[in-house]
């Protein structure tokens, strides 16, 4: 009988003797997938069916699957592998043939038997490498992606447990490339941001383990509305005080890995509202490499208020343009509104960009000019995407950009770049009243926004149409079932409190417009205060100067700055409106 051999930890693949068995279709491999998953035991023939097709199955899908079932088995004729009717449903009984699964958590098993600390890692490496990349990667299905979700929950359990055995032994330096990239896939997986924070601080690296905080703290709050967890919290104040116990042992001379390339975070979640400013970006790179076979290095600037969803459009961009850069995707939170007005400073981005580019730590020029030189001969002949988030000003990325044909920087800021001379330079709007209601909807998820509109339009203009705050009030109702939407917008209503109604312990708002507003110098700082008090909704120079006492010129002045800042918009010549939420974060000042 051929040896015969099953694959689900990557492409779902069937071997007899060395040789592929093709499974053709999405619908063979998916139901092939369910039925090896199932191990051995039954799976309704509707599973199968609602497997297969996600929404409506057609009325001959019953049908299908039996045809399917039909195939498969004639595909398996002389592996011994019986595919058998039972009940309303199938059962795969694989007859001995090997499952790498199987094989993985077999050697898991071992490993948890084992006491010897390398011993036990080397088992569980060995485990690991069994991995091809994603379990059945390829197929898409809702209910067999729920399936897998247990299957990948298993492998990150024995990496996590992997890398913090070899932590203790002091392994800390040849883990930061694996670590770097796996918090890169799993940037909510805050085991694993605590052991890149580890390594990094144990090698040397205590400020680059504090931009890893920083980042996962905002990448929380601006797509889940979350802070990070104690656990978290607590590292980041042990290694802010230098408290951070050594590993067990003195480091091994392992050597250096490279560092991988591909550091943009995972998308926790789906970006909405942002398709015309997509479309944008895109017709400005197809014209700027237009009739060339390699394009000039492009800048796409985004710069926009606090809470307008910079972050996850520039990620969702890099996302979309991955595959026209092969060569990296490098995501760098330059921290210029993180908490502490701490940011980070070029030399020391670059040393990052050259690391995480493979260059060996000993080859990094000491100085920020050769630093740039490095940078930049590193980058010739390659297809490179860089976003730098969160810049404080041109000249803080100045020295970051790329500068290298068929390569691409994004940038976002709170503030506008004019002297950027970019590709595409874009402020991203507030959310209009559809994509709003979508967004809030979508975060809700049950009925309540459909059944009442006109206060879910209530809530968004409270909201001030930001996407963190919409994000924020829906979580809010989600969690309290009890709640109408009506109830909600009464509660967003008072100007006075409802920062504080938004700003829950897993939100960022108020410190988001506090980083903004200890960005501005005291002129502006009282203005902005004096701003909020205005009853009028159209806010004009000659009346702010009446309040203020300063000349109409001056007013202007400021106020255009203030724009500028995205604390102020401008509606039309000499007239500025504020955002809803702005003001009301303006009143608290006061």
């Amino acid at each position: 009988m051929p040896v015969t051999q099953f694959r689900v930890l990557g492409p779902l693949d069937c071997q007899a003797n060395d040789t592929t068995i093709r499974i053709n279709g999405t619908k063979q491999q998916t139901v092939l997938g369910m039925l090896l998953l199932a191990d051995g035991k039954p799976v309704a023939l509707s599973r199968l069916v609602d497997a297969v097709w996600d929404e409506v199955a057609p009325s001959t899908a019953s049908k299908q699957i039996r045809n399917a079932v039909s195939d498969l088995r004639n595909l398996l004729v002389g592996t011994g592998v019986t595919i058998s009717p039972v009940g309303d449903g199938y059962r795969l009984d694989r007859a001995g043939a090997a499952l790498d699964l199987e094989d993985f958590t077999r050697q898991v098993e071992l490993a948890d038997r084992e006491t010897d600390p390398v011993r036990k890692i080397d088992t569980l490496r060995s485990a690991l490498s069994i991995w091809r990349g994603r379990a059945l990667t390829g197929l898409t299905g809702a209910l067999l992606l729920s399936q897998v979700v247990s299957v990948e929950e298993l492998r990150l359990t024995v990496l996590e447990q992997c890398i913090n055995l070899e932590l203790e032994l002091g392994r800390h330096a040849s883990l930061i490339g694996e670590l770097t990239a796996t918090v890169a896939e799993n940037p909510f997986r805050e085991r694993f941001v605590a052991q890149l924070m580890i390594a990094l601080c144990r090698s040397g690296a205590r400020a680059d383990a504090l931009r890893v905080f920083d980042t996962t703290r905002r990448l929380l709050r601006d797509e889940l509305g979350m802070d990070p967890e104690t656990q978290l919290k607590d590292l980041h104040r042990r290694i802010l005080g230098s408290d951070l116990p050594p590993a067990a042992t003195e480091p091994e001379a392992t050597p250096e890995l490279p560092r991988p390339r591909h550091t943009l975070p995972g998308e926790a979640v789906r970006l909405t509202g942002r398709e015309r400013e997509e479309a944008t970006v895109l017709q400005a790179l197809r014209r700027h490499a237009e009739g060339l076979s390699v394009a000039p290095p492009a800048i796409v600037a985004i710069d926009g208020m606090a809470g307008i969803g910079k972050t996850a459009f520039a990620l969702h961009l890099g996302r979309r343009l991955a595959a026209a850069y092969p060569d990296g995707q490098i995501f760098v939170d330059l921290g210029a509104h993180g908490i502490g007005g701490r940011w980070a400073e070029a030399s020391s981005v670059l040393s990052m960009l050259l690391r995480t580019s493979g260059v060996p730590a000993e080859a990094i020029p000491p100085d920020l000019e050769g630093r740039c030189t490095a940078w930049r001969t590193w980058l010739l002949g390659r297809r490179v995407l860089v976003i730098l988030d969160d810049a404080a000003s041109t000249s803080h990325i100045t020295p970051l950009l790329t500068g290298a044909a068929g390569c691409l920087t994004i940038v976002t800021s709170r503030r506008r770049l004019p002297s950027l001379h970019s590709t595409c330079q874009l402020s991203l709007p507030e959310f209009t009243i559809a994509a709003g209601r979508d967004l809030f909807s979508s975060v809700v998820g049950d009925n309540r926004p459909l059944a009442e509109t006109a206060a879910v339009d209530e809530i968004l203009r409270h909201c001030g149409r930001l996407p963190l705050a919409i994000r924020s009030a829906a979580v809010r109702l989600r969690n309290r079932t009890s709640w109408s939407v009506s109830y909600l917008a009464a509660r967003l209503a008072d100007d006075a409190s409802r920062l504080a109604e938004l700003n829950t312990e897993n939100t960022g708002l108020t410190a988001a417009f506090d980083m903004s507003f200890y960005w501005l110098d005291p002129e502006h700082q009282r203005l902005f205060r004096l701003l909020g008090r205005i009853d009028v909704e159209d806010i004009e120079p000659d009346q702010v100067a009446r309040m203020a006492g300063l000349s109409v010129s001056r007013v202007d002045r400021l106020l255009e700055e203030l724009v500028d800042f995205h604390l102020l918009k401008a509606i039309g010549q000499g007239r500025y409106r504020m955002n809803e939420l702005v003001r009301a974060y303006s009143l608290q000042l006061t």
